[in-house]
């Protein structure tokens, strides 16, 4: 019984490790209806909703994260490009490429609350909820119009680059990166003083951009050679330049698995990239013209927004299981931790007839043991470390239970050493 037993837990201990490993791997696990020309994509972690900005609908579809099916369409202005979702306020805000404004949407309610005029053809849309600042890329008039979220108002117009599309904040270092598509740039904004402070080149044409915050790294997808520039936002310099697919668009970037994630728009695919190698690790076929991207940090979902045939293709990226460790073999020994000031059951394991002064002397430290007891027959036996000569308990079988009582207090106060079976 014991042998099958024992081949049971380890086909069963297999059978996780597989689905571990299987599981690991990104894979498409779910394909929703939007609605016309999806573009910008904004996850609330807090209420497990996500926001698609339908570009041909002028429309904001709301995803139930935990069902993946469209329970709200809000209307907004005309050709809504790209939004951010603020978790913290109840808020999402949408740039509205034909209206020039951005419209507040209320997430409790999901109506719009406000609309903000800010310049020409707005397209980006990234938050600062620690500040409750929400910077508005402008790429008709080549300035950035920050927002102050209190009052739903532009308090600043800042100058930047040739064509700003892509927008991306970073909370604890208060940078804000804007990509400026013309001119190959990225403007390194000041977010306490709203001065551009930095012009970093990278390749031709930006668009998206993405922050990881634990590695303070800056990922900007160039969409016409096809490359992803990685910078650090503490030298404001490019570290690497990594090779993606066709037309790279939408970039995110997730600090829980270092992954980095790019929509490439003319390949239909989402190159998956090792955030501390910033090496390609997988590719994964989306739907038709994937522009925009975001990551759920909790759950390892990434919400891809399909342009050419109105989906959201939502991919899952658990991380890799951890190396299990390895099995003892039979005859290696393994330390069971003992609770202290209690007596802890344990099974011996030793072999027939071994001498209860060899269980004994299995106890570590010296010292904390102070008794052991069976229970055996309804009888209870025991054998004291002050008296051993006047204990009844002076052997023990294999698998048999002994109560070993120690001193001390806490779990792991001492151990007990047993063979392996």
């Amino acid at each position: 019984m014991k042998s099958k037993l024992f081949l049971m837990m380890v086909v069963a201990m297999g059978a996780v490790l597989l689905w571990l490993n299987a599981a690991a791997q990104p894979a498409i696990v779910a394909t929703i209806p939007v609605g016309n020309n999806p573009s910008g994509v904004a996850v609330d972690p807090s209420a497990n909703r996500v926001y698609v900005a339908n570009g041909g609908s002028n429309n904001v579809s709301v995803i139930d994260g935990a069902t993946n099916s469209v329970i709200a369409t809000v209307p907004v202005g005309t050709g809504p490009d790209g939004l951010d979702a603020a978790a913290t306020a109840g808020r999402v805000y949408v740039a509205n490429l034909g209206t020039n404004d951005v419209s507040a949407i209320d997430t409790t309610t999901n109506t719009v609350m406000a609309t903000v005029p800010v310049g020409a053809q707005p397209r980006g849309v990234a938050i600062n909820s620690g500040a409750a600042r929400i910077y508005v890329t402008n790429s008709g008039s080549d300035d950035v119009s920050a927002i102050d979220g209190n009052i739903n108002a532009v308090v600043a117009t800042i100058p930047v680059g040739d064509a700003p599309v892509g927008v991306a904040v970073n909370p604890a270092t208060n940078r804000v990166y804007v990509a400026n598509a013309v001119d190959g740039t990225v403007s390194v904004i000041d977010g306490a003083t709203d001065d551009v402070v930095e012009t970093v080149p990278v390749g031709e044409q930006p668009e998206g951009v993405a922050v990881n915050r634990a590695l303070n790294r800056v990922y900007v997808a160039n969409n016409l050679d096809d490359t992803l520039s990685v910078i650090d936002g503490a030298t404001n310099g490019v570290v690497e330049t990594v090779s993606v697919g066709l037309g790279p668009q939408g970039v995110a970037a997730s600090p829980a698995n270092n992954r980095v994630y790019v929509a490439n728009e003319y390949s239909d695919t989402v190159s998956v990239i090792d955030g501390v190698t910033n090496t390609v690790v997988d590719i994964v076929d989306v739907g038709l013209g994937p522009r925009g991207v975001d990551v759920e940090h909790v759950t390892y979902r990434v919400y891809v927004t399909n342009g050419g045939d109105g989906t959201v293709s939502v991919m899952e990226d658990l991380p890799e299981a951890p190396e299990p460790e390895p099995e003892p073999a039979p005859g290696d020994t393994e330390n069971v931790p003992l609770q202290g000031g209690v007596c802890n059951p344990v099974a011996t394991t030793y072999p027939d007839n071994t001498p209860i002064g060899t269980i004994a002397d299995a106890v570590a430290p010296p010292g904390m043991l102070e008794s052991l007891w069976e229970f055996e027959g309804g009888i209870w036996q025991g054998w004291s470390a002050a008296f051993p000569e006047a204990s009844d308990l002076t052997e023990k079988d294999f698998l048999d239970v002994v109560f070993v009582c120690v001193g001390g207090s806490g779990p792991g106060a001492a151990t007990f050493t047993r063979p392996v079976p």
